[in-house]
């Protein structure tokens, strides 16, 4: 099984779809996201409603630190 994980798009929209075509043209069975879908890139509600279909079609989403961040209602 092919295994794509992706870790700290940081709301990078294009880097996001590139990186995804290329997973999915490689075979990837599975998308593992490992955090910072939110951060110094213009897109975060893209990236993150993106990251939420995939997680409904079966993928794994590990919030990273600044996902916390961004969803602490501290702030």
């Amino acid at each position: 099984m092919r295994i794509a994980i992706l870790t700290d798009i940081h709301a990078n929209r294009e880097a996001f779809e590139a990186v995804l075509a290329d997973a999915r043209a490689r075979g990837a069975e599975r998308i593992v996201l490992l955090g910072d879908l939110v951060g110094y890139g213009p897109d975060p509600e893209w990236c993150c409603d993106l990251a939420l279909r995939l997680v409904t079609d079966g993928a794994t989403c590990v919030k990273g630190n600044h996902d916390e961040y961004c969803s602490n209602d501290a702030f």
